[in-house]
């Protein structure tokens, strides 16, 4: 049997529209849902939040999707964070994939593909997560 594993998910896209459908479907599925029109304004939510995945567009005007990511990452924020764009990159994909990204997935992408996708995310983190603790019970610190 599957586990559904629920989380706390921050949707960054410039489309409120886009966002907002998001919102409610992930909403529907149990999760726990924030939004945020631009990569400021995720940056901000995402210090101050404790986030398990984030649905992040790429294409977005001001800080990109990608340069969010990218800071993300240095700040070594504990988020899983799965891209979304409608420009097909394989290049792009692959940079993104390359520097940890937990997925990459097409605008429009199914309403299923990405509440499976979300899912695996947080199932990803809470095993991470997971595995961390046991460690530092048996004394071997972060692995």
């Amino acid at each position: 049997m599957k586990m559904q594993t629920t989380a706390r998910v921050l949707v960054v896209d410039d489309e409120d529209r886009f966002r907002q459908t998001i919102r409610r479907l992930l909403e529907k599925a149990g999760h726990t849902v924030d939004e945020a029109p631009d990569g400021t304004t995720a940056l901000g939510m995402l210090e101050s939040g404790d986030f398990d995945v984030v649905l992040l567009d790429l294409k977005m005007p001001g800080l990109s999707g990608e340069d969010t990511f990218l800071k993300i990452r240095q700040l070594g924020i504990d988020a899983e964070v799965v891209c979304l764009t409608g420009h097909v990159s394989v290049a792009d994909a692959t940079k993104l994939l390359q520097k940890g990204a937990f997925d990459y997935l097409l605008k429009p992408a199914s309403v299923s593909e990405i509440l499976q996708c979300v899912s695996r995310a947080a199932e990803s983190k809470m095993l991470r997560n997971e595995k961390i603790e046991v460690s530092q019970l048996l004394g071997y610190g972060d692995d």
